[in-house]
């Protein structure tokens, strides 16, 4: 029984058990205000339900996007991810030169690109280069931990 049935059910009662006509009317009235707030909070739960629902639905939306959104900054430009994808395909490590070679840039544009590899932490240099009269040896780069988990979060592995 709802609440307003019981309101009615209160007023039925009253007047079958012999009170005076002035106490009936009044419950009467309390009874009719009382199933008015009834009314009007059930109409305001119904609303609060469906709204409930409707951000429900919106959080459930909102967090199967949040793996993969990452904010502009974490972002990388196309050029730089195919680098990073390039790093995390190979098992080994890659001079600058390499790089260069393979992406047919220059070596100035190669640098812009590990420099951001690496101050994101997604490369780290692994030999340092040298250079003496003997000869040379390239400074050498290779993936991260942080560098093979970017690359999976962001479907860049597809």
């Amino acid at each position: 029984m709802g609440a307003t049935e019981t309101a009615k059910e209160v007023v039925r009662i009253a007047t079958t058990a012999g009170l005076a006509k002035d106490v009936i009317d009044l419950l009467e009235k309390k009874a009719s205000l009382l199933a008015e707030q009834v009314t009007a909070l059930e109409k305001e739960n119904t609303s609060l339900l469906r709204e409930n629902r409707n951000l429900t639905i919106e959080n459930t939306q909102l967090r199967t996007q949040l793996p993969t959104a990452r904010p502009k900054s974490d972002r990388l430009d196309e050029t730089t991810a195919k680098m990073l994808k390039f790093f995390f395909d190979r098992a080994q490590d890659t001079s600058e030169e390499q790089l260069a070679s393979i992406f047919k840039m220059q070596m100035g544009v190669i640098g812009y690109h590990t420099d951001i590899l690496l101050k994101k932490r997604l490369i780290q240099q692994t030999v340092m280069g040298i250079s003496s009269i003997m000869g040379s040896s390239p400074a050498m780069f290779c993936i991260t931990s942080e560098g093979r988990k970017h690359v999976v979060e962001s479907g860049l592995t597809g």
